[in-house]
């Protein structure tokens, strides 16, 4: 996305869904200023809640596991907060309207893990988890007409200076191998999308 001058388009969809801490402010010339959508897991929610989203951005959270709900349940109801079964600690200060959370059924996942992504890797050797992103495919895919995607796909594992995100330094040595296994099949599935009708 850095240095596309995509922007402009971006915000010309009726929805534009983004992913986790992606951040918009300061880079509004490449990837666009609205956001309708936001999904996010709890350790990729530390995102400006003003810069990096418009007033009625939607914050869906992904739930990955049970501490997930009960750090929401405590962010929203001002309890004591969640501070363990975190790979990363997420935020103890949330300041969102309650009115824009919204929790992604886990429909969505059981797709992308079920249908998406087991037709797409032929070795069943490794248990396949989705990333957000495929998710937000998985969940577009079932109620718009058409999805456009921006900001998909990895470098080779041999290319070891190509940064990954848009907003970070982070290159593919900072990611378990594990992972990049997952991120490789879900990059060949995008590649080839009729392959896996879900409808």
């Amino acid at each position: 996305m850095k240095n596309s001058s995509l922007g402009e388009i971006i915000d010309k969809y009726d929805i534009v869904i983004r992913l986790n801490n992606a951040p918009v402010h300061n880079f509004e010339k490449d990837v666009g200023s609205k956001t309708t959508l936001r999904l996010f897991y709890p350790e990729s929610a530390h995102f400006d809640l003003q810069l990096d989203n418009n007033p009625e951005t939607l914050m869906v959270m992904v739930p990955f596991k049970g501490p997930d709900l009960k750090w929401l349940k405590s962010i929203l109801n001002d309890e004591k907060r969640i501070k363990t079964g975190f790979w990363r600690r997420p935020p103890l200060i949330w300041k969102v309207k309650p009115q824009n959370i919204r929790v992604l059924n886990p429909h969505f996942m059981n797709v992308a893990a079920s249908k998406l992504l087991t037709r797409s890797d032929k070795t069943k050797k490794i248990s396949i988890k989705p990333t957000t992103g495929l998710m937000a495919i998985s969940f577009a895919i079932h109620f718009c007409d058409l999805v456009h995607i921006a900001g998909f796909g990895y470098p080779a594992p041999s290319n070891k200076t190509h940064l990954i995100h848009y907003y970070d330094k982070k290159t593919i040595k900072h990611m378990a191998v594990s992972v990049y296994l997952y991120l490789i099949i879900e990059t060949n599935l995008i590649d080839k999308p009729s392959v896996c009708p879900v409808r």
